[in-house]
């Protein structure tokens, strides 16, 4: 039986939440580390929200002489605004533009109550220089909102603007991405695939479950549409990423499914240069 490493293309998951974001991840930085070495992932993205404090733990992971693999552990953070805007996953390039990225978490968590972050979408043009980004849309959503959005994004000072595209496996992935096709060419940018994970292995959706009624103070009985629709969040081998894009016509369009020659070799990698690990 082969490994997943031995027939995977190149692929590199950078819409990774965490414990570290409250009520919403379900697993530690270093569980996604972990499983990422035992796919033979060639990159990681810890993007929690509003929050960098998740790599610590996935920076030590990456030293553990059980790792079958050791991806590149890229630095960011998945910002959540307070204005209506789509989240956004931001990737500093380099050191610089880290620096402009906690100051724009600073920024929020200061306008806030202790344990909050309120952003605005202006915050980020301010600090985006530097900066990879990439729109996440929602399940449903509404095409001019997003095209607004991206075309506000591209006059930033950031390096890059992407548009993420997931399979959620509700029946109208084609549809759904068929319309993010079009909404991405329209405004000019390309789609990159992420499986905008929640946990590591698909036995933590039981977990992820119970976070959601304790947020949003139900039980399951009750929780209905509050919880996710399957257990599809999850870490995913290149090869099954690919496989499972494969039959869509964007399957070009999607650039860390196919080897990435583009994304993750600009952003800042902490795990090839261990001597700039952030203090938190």
């Amino acid at each position: 039986m082969m490994r997943h490493h031995e027939t995977a293309p190149g692929y590199a998951e950078i819409g990774v939440t965490s414990n570290f974001s409250f009520l919403r991840g379900a697993s530690h930085p270093q569980d996604y580390v972990h499983q990422a070495g035992e796919y033979g992932l060639a990159a990681i993205g810890i993007a929690d929200r509003n929050t960098l404090a998740g790599i610590v733990r996935a920076y030590a992971e990456l030293k553990n002489p059980e790792l079958k693999s050791r991806p590149k552990l890229l630095v960011g953070s998945r910002l959540v605004f307070t204005d209506g805007t789509p989240d956004i996953l931001a990737y500093p390039r380099d050191r610089a533009a880290y620096g402009r990225l906690c100051r724009l978490l600073s920024r929020g968590k200061l306008s806030a109550e202790k344990g909050e972050c309120h952003l605005r979408f202006q915050d980020l043009a301010e600090f985006s220089e530097g900066l990879l980004l990439v729109l996440m849309p929602s399940y449903r959503f509404r095409a001019e909102d997003i095209t607004r959005t991206l075309g506000a994004m591209r006059l930033m000072r950031a390096d890059g603007v992407w548009l993420g595209a997931s399979l959620f496996h509700r029946g109208d992935d084609k549809r759904r991405l068929a319309r993010l096709q079009g909404v991405a060419m329209g405004a000019g940018v390309r789609l990159i695939a992420t499986n905008d994970v929640l946990y590591h292995s698909h036995e933590r959706r039981v977990l992820q479950d119970v976070l959601t009624c304790v947020r949003e103070k139900t039980v399951i009985e009750a929780a209905g549409r509050l919880l996710e629709a399957n257990a599809e969040r999850h870490l995913k081998p290149a090869a099954e990423m690919a496989r499972r894009v494969s039959s869509l016509p964007m399957f070009g369009m999607l650039p860390s499914v196919a080897p990435v020659a583009g994304l993750f070799t600009l952003i800042w990698l902490l795990s090839s240069a261990p001597t700039q690990r952030p203090s938190m």
